[in-house]
């Protein structure tokens, strides 16, 4: 008869016992130390650099902060691969005693609203600060009020619609730290997301170039748009030649005079500002506006798409085969004269700014 040996249950040593406990102790303290790195990672902390803010964009030892500041506190949603939305709220103290302040800082990345009389509204206050243009030709502008945007590339567009970040400051800040917080949140963004294998975006600042007039960029100084300084008693009044012809002006853009792509500027009135008006042949700008203006011409004998009432105007035209956007809205300050009338206003805004931006006539007379 065969023999069988009975099964028995493999005895373990004591010394076996503390080798499997030690790996298991081993393996969850690894499993808890990936926790913390991914937590970290979430938080925007960096073990060895100190901590950064709003999805990682903004270490703490650097621009918006400054030495001293106190009481950071952040809430942010980050970005991510299939969730191309982010916020951030950035709230801190810094100084002390009568030099005491607190400061916000609101950071957002979106697209804006899908219905076009929330997206123009949307648009309207994204534009409605008296902006001035980020430099190399990059598409965005800061305000001397702390807002500010720059647009993604277009492989960052969700539904048709360019991806926006956007930054808004309660206490004002200058703008070359307003632009390199827009495109540290951009570059920040478009790594979270994946959606761009462009190069990071960076900023090359020409030490040439004017800077912006802080009271130029409230003003219109184009011909028709600003009030004719009153005669002299007993003096003639001057000739028109019966049409004043535009004429760029210098000082009250928001940007250098020369500038082909992107103009900025505002007619004040006596309470707040009475008009604003902005043209941009940046393309991811101009893209903003897609589907807004139509396909009719705002009045007959116009080279140009969209409307002209009297709220405000939007029109879209070729200017010497580029794609431009003008625009103007009226404010609280309105006058309800010729000069923010967009009826009468904003012809001559678009005659004098195509004519300085080298485009031919787009309308006719």
């Amino acid at each position: 008869m065969p023999y069988k040996t009975p099964f028995r249950t493999p005895h373990t040593t004591g010394d076996q016992a503390d080798r499997r406990a030690r790996a298991l102790t081993g393996a969850l303290a690894i499993a808890a130390l990936v926790a913390a790195l991914v937590a970290l990672w979430q938080t925007q902390s960096t073990p060895l650099g100190g901590r950064s803010y709003c999805w990682g964009a903004w270490p703490e030892d650097e621009a918006p902060f400054r030495r001293g500041d106190h009481d950071r506190t952040a809430e942010e949603s980050a970005p991510a691969p299939g969730r191309p939305t982010g916020h951030c709220s950035l709230r801190w103290r810094g100084g002390r005693g009568l030099g005491a302040y607190e400061q916000q800082v609101d950071l957002r990345l979106g697209t804006g609203p899908r219905q076009e009389g929330e997206r123009r509204s949307w648009l309207g206050e994204l534009f409605g600060d008296g902006d001035t243009p980020l430099p190399d030709g990059l598409p965005g502008f800061t305000a001397a009020s702390g807002a500010g945007a720059l647009v993604l590339p277009e492989s960052c567009d969700v539904d048709g619609r360019p991806s926006v970040v956007t930054l808004k400051s309660i206490t004002a800040l200058s703008s070359a730290t307003m632009e390199e917080l827009l495109v540290r949140a951009a570059n920040k963004a478009t790594r979270a997301t994946s959606c761009t294998t462009l190069p990071p975006i960076r900023l090359h600042h020409d030490p040439s170039a004017p800077t912006p007039s802080d009271t130029g960029r409230h003003r219109c100084g184009f011909p028709g748009l600003v009030p004719s300084p009153a005669p002299a008693p007993g003096s003639p009044a001057p000739a028109t030649g019966g049409k004043a012809s535009p004429a760029p002006a210098g000082g009250p853009t928001t940007g250098p005079a020369t500038s082909s792509d992107f103009h900025s500027c505002a007619i004040a009135g006596a309470q707040g500002w009475a008009a604003r008006f902005l043209t941009t042949g940046r393309p991811r700008l101009v893209a903003l506006f897609d589907g807004l203006t139509g396909d009719r011409p705002p009045a007959p004998g116009w080279r140009a798409r969209g409307s002209i009432d009297a709220a405000g105007a939007l029109v879209r035209a070729d200017c010497d085969g580029r794609p431009t956007v003008f625009t103007m809205r009226s404010g609280p300050g309105r006058t309800r004269t010729r000069l923010d009338d967009p009826r009468e206003a904003f012809p001559r805004y678009v005659d004098a700014v195509a004519a300085q931006m080298g485009c031919a006539p787009l309308r006719a007379g």
